[in-house]
């Protein structure tokens, strides 16, 4: 039985980023963000986000850094807090989601819990696409059915794949002003751009064939407000989707 007066520290650990929220009476209050290596190189960089608040009740965490970033973590909230963290991880089905993969295990925690905070936000069919280190998009039909995803390489890494990959190509530059660029920074900024925006389109056209009806688009990741505004279908940003699962997940558990 959840008691009012229960906080949850709710952590998401990226590749490249960790977003983190405290939430109380079912609202989260988002922190700032910062490197995951911080864990294992700055390990000051949480005791400034985290030990000017009370103690949680709960540390509740999803993780796909690997298990070295993880280790870091209990040692410091046993330290400070003397709490254990619950990491959660990716099942058959629960909370409403079932999931499609052939070994569910292996669906990324990071993209199931988005999937059940997506799922308990909106109960239609849902289309998450998340911008982070990789690109992942993921569809739900209005069961709570998982109709599968696709995986593809962020734009930092389509940038870097360019320029380790071949001779002489800058990395791409900020500005981006026009689908056809006429240099060759702005050529590849143009290019990494599209191609998520397309996958984003393609994946979300098969979403609505195989539900019937047109899904609800999620936007969330650290790049999501870079390939907002190339869509031609309508969204919704969701920055902390995946805090919002892992509340559900508290809630209802």
């Amino acid at each position: 039985m959840i008691d009012p007066s229960d906080s949850f520290l709710l952590i998401d650990i990226g590749n490249s980023l960790t977003k983190w929220g405290v939430a109380k009476n079912g609202r989260i209050d988002p922190g700032e963000p910062f490197a995951t290596q911080c864990f294992k190189n700055n390990p000051e960089t949480l005791v400034n986000c985290w030990l000017n608040r009370l103690p949680p009740t709960q540390v509740v965490v999803a993780n796909v850094a690997g298990s070295e970033i993880a280790a870091c973590l209990v040692s410091w909230t046993q330290r400070y807090w003397n709490l254990a963290p619950r990491f959660v991880s990716s099942e058959a089905e629960g909370f409403g989601v079932h999931n499609a993969y052939l070994d569910p295990g292996k669906l990324g925690v990071d993209r199931w819990v988005a999937l059940i905070g997506a799922h308990h936000a909106y109960p239609g069919p849902v289309c998450v696409a998340d911008f982070g280190t990789a690109i992942t998009v993921d569809a739900l039909n209005s069961e709570g059915v998982h109709l599968g995803g696709v995986i593809a390489p962020g734009l930092k890494l389509m940038h870097r794949s360019l320029v380790s990959g071949t001779h002489d190509l800058p990395l791409a530059g900020e500005a981006f002003h026009e689908s056809l660029a006429r240099e060759t920074a702005a050529a590849i900024a143009s290019g990494t751009r599209q191609a998520a925006a397309g996958l984003v389109e393609r994946c979300y056209r098969e979403a609505a064939t195989k539900s019937g009806s047109e899904p609800r688009l999620l936007l969330t990741g650290g790049d999501a407000p870079t390939i907002a505004p190339l869509l031609e279908m309508p969204f919704e940003s969701r920055p902390e989707l995946v805090l919002e699962g892992l509340l559900t997940m508290v809630l209802l558990r």
